[in-house]
């Protein structure tokens, strides 16, 4: 389903990014090169290493807009491979909400979401560490703040502060 609200969130600096598959919003990206010609659409990049969980991410929110009315709700909405979309670069005390589908494992309030090697989601962490050994200091940490609900058939959901950006 995945569905994301910014419930808070600084929003100052936008990036234009694209990638070679479909993306939902909800997603935690890294900025790769500039796309050939412009100067300013990012190619997104996927962490592959340990090291690479030290990069900064940025999640993904592109505005909902659908030309197809079949198609129309949050739940419908995917950015086509090599379409422009939008990622926010986050600050600490950002406040956001994602469908569970966002997040690989169970959320638990009071613990953590960090960033993996070889997807966009996010994974739970008790601790905020990653990585393959499970104790790889990330660049970007959220603690699971409580559970909610979002969409019009109620999907589960997490509220999470951002506490390391």
């Amino acid at each position: 389903m995945a569905v994301t609200r910014l419930d808070k969130i600084t929003g100052g600096h936008l990036e234009s990014i694209k990638h070679t598959a479909n993306m939902t919003n909800g997603l935690f990206v890294q900025l790769g090169d500039l796309v050939d010609g412009e100067t300013e659409l990012y190619e997104v990049v996927i962490p592959q290493t340990d090291e690479d969980l030290a990069k900064e991410f940025l999640l993904h929110v592109t505005p909902e807009v659908m030309a197809d009315p079949r198609q129309a709700g949050l739940k419908h909405f995917v950015v086509e491979a090599g379409d422009a979309g939008r990622a926010y670069h986050l600050v600490k005390g950002d406040v956001i909400t994602l469908t569970a589908d966002l997040i690989d494992g169970t959320p638990v309030v009071g613990e953590f979401a960090v960033p993996q090697t070889g997807s966009l989601k996010l994974e739970t962490s008790p601790d905020g560490k990653g990585g393959s050994t499970g104790a790889v200091e990330v660049s970007l940490v959220l603690e699971v703040v409580r559970k909610t609900m979002l969409g019009y058939d109620g999907t589960d959901a997490y509220q999470m502060r951002i506490v390391k950006a």
